[in-house]
This record gives structure tokens, sequence and C-alpha cells, in this order.
């Protein structure tokens, strides 16, 4: 059991891997996204700062400083007056206090004279109360007076000192660049869902092979409890009822047969879910591939077999390339006496949307196309020459050179996903 939970976490890891391109991507396309909305805000900021930059008008917060000045000085003097009154509240209430006696010292305390005392120091304290709390209300107005003026000091400096021209530069750059990342998430979600689009077959394929083996793992597990309860079970009535009891949950009653029966499947799906995810590594690293610049080996594209058919399966290839990529077509001096025409001829044939160039020799053209896409790491060759004399270019070297087949009126050529008629 232990060997099955095993191999079944060893496939899911390498499942895991398999489709790591594709996390790259989605966590590519979140981080555009925070981009994009991080300069969203610095261009709303922007825009607002700009606004209050004009809206501003120096002249009229001159005067609401002035104005607060005013405020706070009056506010000052009134505080100070107000400490004094509070203090002499307190001074006489303190006095007062001082002449009262216990209410332990009856034969006194309720005596005319204690009961004006206590009248009193109650109403000094309703006083003092109500200075404190009108110099507490008088100190925050003067708090809020002085944070105003401070505030208003500083939007005066910082009107002074803001770049008007300077910050509509760049408020007109960040435009420019939030559309620019805008553009590139819309290219990478629409190459993420080619992506996902070409090679769903194959994740839905092993999503359901991981989720049998999920299954046929539980079934084991299971019928390994049938089988410790039947060598733990006392009799033959108790074997009985478990052999009764397997039946019913797999169709046979041999807790053996269904652990051999799933073990076999088991190691089916440990062959195949490998291949699987071979498959699926190989097909997003055809789809991850940026094939800048396609380069065609012409003379090998004229022929099926060993019969010359001309332009036909070149020109059906670029019409299915289309605009995909940057194509030129080279040919050895050949082609021109196998087409009975000439290099403008090849040219017209093949149109003007393509680069088509004819070397003087076969060894010309080969180096030719070599030497092109030595010059750019994301150029390409397409051709069956398997270029062996010259390992010491970079395109050859990187394996930068696609196969293609053509058979039974098909060029087929999987690297660059095409299969047309020809």
């Amino acid at each position: 059991m232990a060997v099955d939970v095993k191999h079944r976490r060893v496939l899911i890891m390498n499942s895991i891997d398999a489709l790591e391109p594709l996390r790259r991507r989605r966590s590519r396309l979140e981080n555009l996204a925070d981009h994009a909305k991080a300069l969203e805000r610095r261009r709303s900021e922007l825009q607002r700062a700009i606004a209050d930059y004009k809206a501003f008008q120096p002249e009229v917060e001159k005067d609401k400083i002035a104005n607060l000045e005013v405020t706070a000085t009056d506010l000052s003097r009134q505080i100070a007056d107000q400490e004094v009154n509070t203090a002499n509240l307190d001074h006489r209430l303190q006095g007062v206090n001082a002449a009262k006696v216990s209410p332990l010292v009856v034969w006194v305390y309720f005596t005319a004279a204690q009961k004006q005392i206590r009248s009193e120091a109650s109403l000094l304290a309703g006083k003092l109360s109500s200075a404190k709390q009108k110099l507490s209300t008088k100190k925050e107005a003067l708090s809020k007076a002085r944070a105003d003026i401070n505030a208003a000091r500083k939007r005066t400096l910082d009107h002074a000192h803001f770049d008007l021209n300077e910050s509509e530069q760049r408020l007109l750059s960040l435009g420019t660049e939030i559309e620019r990342l805008k553009a590139a998430r819309a290219t990478d979600n629409a190459e993420l869902v080619r992506i996902e689009t070409k090679i769903r077959p194959h994740t839905q394929e092993l999503d359901r092979l991981k989720s049998e083996l999920a299954t046929l793992s539980a079934d084991i597990a299971r019928a390994d409890r049938f089988e410790q309860e039947l060598s733990s079970a006392p009799n033959s009535y108790e074997r009985a009822m478990i052999h009764e009891k397997c039946e019913e949950k797999f169709g046979t009653g041999s807790p053996k047969q269904v652990i051999n029966a799933r073990r076999r499947k088991i190691r089916s799906l440990e062959n195949n879910i490998p291949k699987l995810e071979r498959r699926v590594r190989d097909e997003l690293q055809k789809l991850e591939r940026t094939i800048g610049h396609l380069l065609i080996d012409g003379n090998n594209v004229c022929y099926e077999g060993q019969s010359f058919i001309g332009l036909r399966a070149i020109s059906a290839l670029l019409r299915e390339l289309g605009d995909r990529h940057k194509t030129t077509v080279v040919f050895d001096g050949s082609i021109r006496a196998m087409l009975k025409t000439d290099t403008q001829g090849v040219e017209r044939a093949l149109g003007a949307s393509v680069n088509t160039h004819v070397a003087p020799s076969k060894t010309a053209a080969d180096e030719y196309l070599l030497k092109l896409a030595d010059q750019d790491n994301s150029a390409y060759i397409l051709s069956n020459d398997r270029f062996a004399e010259y390992g010491d270019y970079n395109v050859v070297k990187s394996d930068r050179v696609f196969r293609f087949l053509i058979a039974d009126g098909k060029l087929m050529a999987n690297d660059i996903d095409i299969s047309v008629n020809v």
C-alpha cells in the first residue's frame, strides 16, 4: 500500500512540473495587472494634484493664513485670561474646602456656618469645572487654528514648488505606459488561452488518469482492510459476511483478486502518465517557443519523397503561415533550371510578402541559411538537412532546425503546428 501511495505522489509531482510554464505565464499576467493598477493609482493621484494646482488661489490662501493667525492670537489671549480665572477659582475652592469639617463632627457639621461653606464649595466646584471645560475648548480651537495655519502654509509652499509642465508630461507618459501594459497583458492572455486550448485535451486526460490512480489506490486500501478482517475473523460465518461485503463493493468476494487487478491497472497508469506528461511538456515547449524569423530551405520543400513537386508545398506553407512570422525562403542555384525560370520568376511565384533568395550553389544556400539564423536567437530553419558538417553554428548546436514531412499530398511540420494540403 505504501508503494502505491509513493508512486501516486511521484506522479502528481511530475504533473505539477509539467505545467510549470503555464503557471509562469499566469504569474506574469497577474504581475502585469498589479503593475497596471499601481500606475492607474499613480495617474489618479497626479490628476488630482494637477487639478488642485490649477484650482489653488495663492492670494485667497494668504488671506486665510492672516485670518487664522488673528484667530490664534485672540485665542492665545483668551486662554491666558481663562487660565488665570481657573487658577483663582481653584485657589478659592481649596480655601473653602479647608474650612469644611468632617460629617463625624456632628455638633458642628450641621451648623448654619458649615452649611454655608458646603454650599459655597459646591458653587465654586461648578464654576471651576465650567472654567476648565472652556479652557480645554479654547486650547483645542487654538491647536486646530495652528494646524490649519501649518496646512495652509504647506499648501502654499507645495504650490510654489509644483512643476506643472513636468507633471503633465509625467501624466502623459503614465497613460502611454498603462496602455502598453494593457496591450502586453492582452497579448499574453491571448497567448495563454491559445496554449491552454492546445494542450487542454492532454491535461484533461492527465487529470482523468490521476483521478483513476487515486480511485485504484483507494480500492486497494479498502480491499486490504477486507483481507485483514478475513485474517482476524473468528469463524467461517464472519468470513462469509466479509466475502459478501467485498463482492457487493467490487463484484468479487476475493480481496486478493481486487488488489492484484488494481495493481495491474496502476502499473499500466505508471507507464502511461509519464508518457502523457512528456507529451504535455513537449507541447508546451513547442507552444512556448518564440519564432522571430523562419528560414525555409526552399529546395528541400520542393520534393515529395524523390518526386519534384515545384513550389506547390512552399506556396501552401506560406499561405498557412500568413504573417505569423518573418519568413525567408532560400534556394540553391539549381532551382532556376528545375522551374525553367530565372531568379525574378521564382520571386514573383512566391509573392512580395516573403523574402526570397537564390544562392549560387547548394553549399552557399546552406551557409546562407545558417549565417542568417546565427544572427538572431529567435531565428529557426525549416529543413530536413542535418547540417552535420556545420556543427559549429549556434543554430545547429541549439537545435533550432525544424523537420517536416511531405506525404500523401500533405506538408506536416509539427514544430510549427502546420499540416496543410499541397
